[in-house]
């Protein structure tokens, strides 16, 4: 008797002492990933999970040694503050901190057209580290697999978390 009640003593203080899920609740205003429909992120294109919608924001899943998100392209909706020259990209702000949150930034030259799979409204991608959904409205939203950080694209105000 004394035995498992050492057991359950010890099974009880394991439980209490296990760390919690790290995945946090999405930000408000950011679309429901499951009302989206899963298209296969295979590309024969590209070696990772790649995309473009029809208004020619493409966009790279799993990106470099983070696996983070990159998109370019006629990104509609920037805050004024966003300056400088070049084609728009939103990606995370410094890619060796894996808790860094998405900027938007122009540089370089102007926005080339991508070949990368196209994608529809109600439809998204789902890669290691985080999920792309297209929604209605030429909506992009992107974010990590632990729901931290990631970004909304929309004419009506694109935003970063």
């Amino acid at each position: 008797m004394r035995g498992i009640r050492w057991i359950a003593v010890a099974t009880l203080t394991l439980a209490a002492c296990s760390p919690t899920s790290k995945t946090a609740q999405p930000p408000s205003g950011f679309p429901d990933v499951r009302d989206f429909t899963a298209v296969s992120p295979d590309d024969p294109k590209s070696t990772l999970p790649s995309f473009r919608t029809a208004d020619q924001i493409s966009c790279v899943v799993d990106f470099g040694d983070r696996s983070s998100i990159v998109c370019s392209g006629d990104l509609r909706g920037l805050p004024q503050s966003v300056g400088g020259t070049g084609c728009p990209s939103v990606r995370k702000a410094d890619t060796s901190a894996g808790d860094a949150p998405y900027v938007f930034e122009r540089s370089g030259p102007d926005c080339a057209s991508s070949r990368a799979m196209p994608l529809s409204a109600g439809q998204k991608v789902v890669g290691k580290n985080g999920t792309c959904v297209i929604g209605d409205d030429h909506l992009v939203a992107c974010i990590d697999a632990d729901n931290r950080h990631g970004f909304v694209l929309r004419p009506s105000g694109s935003w970063v978390f």
